[in-house]
């Protein structure tokens, strides 16, 4: 399907708080806002199943706090002058949870199948560019490309480029989003309805790490419950913060708030295909007739900002677009006139079954 962004908005509160006494258990409970979808990263599209999937699986290439590419899996690369052939040296001693060793044949499997568009993969644009790989030993890889890309690393950094094991993808197949085997520092217990279990992998190649020895996460969609399961200590982290209930956080000196730009951004996407939006006159009044400011304020009463491009600019490749498509009502409505729609239309909107998106919905209707 192809599809048009709406963008609406950047740098979301990074709405996490928790507090400390629990940690000495050293169990957690996360609090988050939409049900996880699958454990399979290439076969995911939600930000908040792909975070989870971090916890057991691991890429070659990943991101520290700043969103600073660092290596993981691969220890080093080199890449030809037109960057169409990527050579990478493969960390040693790692294994998968279920005991498969890591190596470079573990890595085809999975970019084999991830490039492959028989797979209808949701993450297969990652690798759309891969010609083919090549196994040089069992710990180096060669990545052939039909055409120079030089951002590769930063897709292969992307949670959709993570790894399973090899006999996990053969054993269970398309089934393999409910078994994820990983070599992450977490390991799969559980996965059932609303909340998703991990335990500490024992046999973690990061020397000291994790810290935590069981991580429960949970789907809370109601921003009131979640804050409630903070405030009890049922829950030590929630994500995100409800915005309206900020002050009352910061009111408690039990609690931690982390308020800071993020790497969220949300959109209204339409479909291109389908009438009115193949007009791009109408995806240009839709643009013109939402008022960004407002909406930062009335759904996230101001913990977020207007995008100024395609995506947030805590990411790589950000650009800050020139032209910026401002509240403009008298133009929004002589777009839609021009396009052959002078009272409006009628469309069907859907999302996320949670307070934010609700809220946001009826800001843009």
């Amino acid at each position: 399907m192809n599809r048009f962004a709406l963008p609406l908005l950047a740098g979301l509160l990074a709405g996490t708080a928790l507090a400390g006494p629990a940690f000495a258990a050293k169990d957690l409970v996360v609090g988050l806002p939409d049900n996880i979808t699958t454990l399979d990263p290439a076969d995911i599209n939600d930000t908040l199943s792909q975070s989870a999937s971090r916890t057991m699986l691991q890429g070659l290439f990943g991101f520290d706090k700043d969103m600073k590419l660092v290596p993981l899996l691969a220890e080093s690369y080199t890449v030809n002058d037109t960057a169409t052939e990527y050579t990478y040296r493969l960390r040693k001693n790692v294994t998968f949870h279920d005991g498969t060793p890591f190596n470079a044949q573990a890595v085809k499997i999975n970019f084999d199948r991830l490039a492959n568009p028989a797979n209808r993969l949701k993450r297969q644009s990652l690798l759309a560019m891969l010609a083919e790989t090549v196994v040089v030993d069992d710990y180096t890889i060669t990545l052939k490309l039909s055409q120079p890309f030089g951002a590769l690393n930063n897709n292969l950094a992307h949670p959709g480029a993570m790894i399973h094991s090899p006999k996990a993808l053969e054993t269970f197949g398309k089934e393999i989003g409910r078994h994820p085997v990983g070599t992450g520092p977490y390991k799969f217990v559980s996965w059932e309805a609303d909340t998703l279990k991990v335990e500490k992998n024992d046999k973690y190649w990061k020397p000291g790490l994790p810290k935590i020895d069981h991580v429960t996460l949970k789907s809370v969609p109601e921003n009131g419950s979640r804050i409630a399961m903070l405030q009890t200590n049922e829950a030590q982290f929630i994500y995100p913060l409800p915005s309206e209930m900020v002050k009352m956080v910061e009111a408690n000196s039990q609690l931690e708030l982390i308020d800071a730009p993020s790497i969220v951004a949300r959109y209204v996407a339409l479909n291109t295909m389908k009438k009115p939006f193949n007009d791009p006159r109408v995806r240009q009044a839709l643009n013109y007739a939402i008022d960004k400011n407002a909406y930062a304020k009335v759904v996230y009463r101001g913990y977020a900002g207007p995008l100024d491009s395609a995506i947030p600019s805590k990411l790589g490749f950000h650009v800050t677009q020139p032209n910026q498509y401002t509240y403009d009502l008298a133009k929004a409505k002589a777009l839609l006139t021009e396009a052959g729609y002078p009272n409006g239309f009628e469309a069907e909107m859907f999302g996320r079954n949670s307070t934010n998106f609700i809220r946001g919905m009826q800001f843009v209707q």
